[in-house]
């Protein structure tokens, strides 16, 4: 599988970046074939900062193809606080504007959204989550979009760490718009094996890729074999995006064009 990407270069994968809107001018001229922006902060713009951004999106080619950070922190999914009315409205509400984007991909991350107190039933966590999938499927179903399960760091979530995890449940619930987000920082704190990428080949349709330690972009010399993820991921004919994720700092603009250069360089060994 060798396709051709906006700069016309041969590749394998299409790499992206997880940004905000405020980096969007720097980072999209660096030549990632496209961006991952959080839907919670897109959601939230007013319909005149909305209407506006999608016409700069639009006049600028920027290439939306994936969203993160699905849910507002004010919003769960488990424990005694779900509210299925208002899931239904913001995911409506949220998932609309995406499509409106062009999304095609939305990872589900949140942690706080996902979190159960110590103290919690976790056996009726799982189910809630369930719940939810089965909630979002429709959503996501009828704006075209596949919704990909992101296992989350322990230190993060207690709810949901494994790829093999989400593999499990994804593939319990068989639902059509449902999938396996895997992201390669994760499964190192985790010392989970990459042939966990194999086994949810089947239903593996997003990954991130970040600094397992610092959670920074990727770089050379970090420490990291994104070459053995990237040989994994052609070896099980992987067809989805690989989105290069990492904390934005001062110099985070110079450091995605690093990433970047040296993660099509690693695709091409």
């Amino acid at each position: 599988m060798v396709e051709v990407f906006r700069d016309g270069r041969d590749c394998v994968f299409s790499l992206g970046i997880r940004t905000d809107f405020v980096n969007l001018p720097e980072i999209w001229p660096l030549g990632f074939d496209y961006v991952e922006l959080p839907l919670n902060a897109l959601a939230a713009l007013n319909e005149t900062d909305f209407q506006a951004f999608l016409d700069y999106a639009e006049g600028s080619r920027i290439r939306v193809a994936a969203c993160s950070d699905l849910l507002p922190e004010d919003l769960p999914i488990t424990g005694d606080g779900v509210n299925a009315t208002a899931l239904h409205g913001y995911l409506k509400h949220a998932l609309g504007r995406a499509q409106q984007l062009g999304v095609k991909t939305l990872a589900l991350d949140g942690a706080k959204s996902r979190q159960v107190p110590l103290e919690g039933d976790f056996p009726f966590a799982w189910r809630q989550l369930g719940n939810f999938l089965r909630l979002i499927q429709g959503h996501a179903r009828d704006c075209g979009m596949t919704v990909a399960l992101e296992p989350l760091r322990k230190s993060d979530c207690n709810l949901l760490n494994l790829v093999s995890e989400a593999t499990l449940i994804a593939g319990l619930l068989q639902l059509s718009s449902v999938a396996v987000c895997a992201n390669f920082g994760s499964m190192g704190m985790a010392s989970e094996s990459l042939s966990a990428l194999r086994r949810a080949a089947p239903l593996l349709k997003h990954v991130h890729v970040e600094n397992a330690l610092t959670r920074a972009l990727p770089k050379p010399g970090d420490g990291e074999d994104y070459g053995r993820l990237l040989e994994t991921l052609r070896d099980i004919g992987y067809a989805g995006g690989v989105t290069l994720c990492g904390s934005i700092t001062e110099e985070y603009a110079e450091d995605a064009g690093i990433a970047l250069q040296y993660m099509r360089e690693t695709d091409k060994r």
